[in-house]
């Protein structure tokens, strides 16, 4: 009996002492905008790939989106894109930053006809589901940071190509 009270004391003091720590809530915080203009599209069957021909990125990292990489977006269902985004950013003070950004963009039949034509632009943000989770890799030690943080975000379709609001997860 003793070592079962110690044992209850034990977990009990344990969760006091570290509850804060591992919190079950998730908190967010936005930390950059970034805007990424897209050339005219390439299909190959189920794909559709947006080159991209730059943007900038603002916020706890600043920079341009260099002309390299693409947004593919593979058809999976009659209404959902599912996103692969890769891509270069030469930050401001010139480190670079390799970036993917996964995710989904999702609507109901009619919208994401629109979507999928020349009037996409066009298109309300709060009619479809567009939300990504980018993954940032560099070696700069200024932005060693990057490396670690789990960043999800929401994008919208623009005039010349995609802006996202990207927000970190604490």
């Amino acid at each position: 009996m003793k070592k079962y009270i110690i044992s209850i004391l034990t977990v009990t003091f344990s969760f006091a002492l570290f509850k804060d720590s591992y919190g079950q809530e998730l908190k967010t915080e936005i930390f950059a905008e970034a805007n990424m203009t897209e050339d005219q599209p390439i299909v190959a069957g189920t794909k559709i790939i947006y080159p991209i021909k730059g943007g900038t990125i603002t916020g706890k990292i600043n920079g341009t989106f260099l002309p390299i990489g693409a947004d593919f977006e593979t058809l999976i269902m009659p209404t959902t894109f599912k996103l692969d985004v890769r891509g270069i950013i030469q930050t401001v003070d010139s480190a670079t930053v390799y970036v993917t950004f996964t995710g989904y963009i999702y609507s109901d039949t009619e919208t994401f006809k629109l979507l999928s034509s020349d009037k996409a632009k066009e298109v309300s943000p709060d009619k479809y589901y567009y939300r990504v989770s980018p993954i940032f890799e560099t070696t700069s030690p200024n932005y060693d940071w990057l490396n670690h943080t789990i960043a999800i975000g929401i994008g919208t379709v623009t005039e010349n190509g995609v802006s996202y609001k990207i927000y970190a997860v604490k």
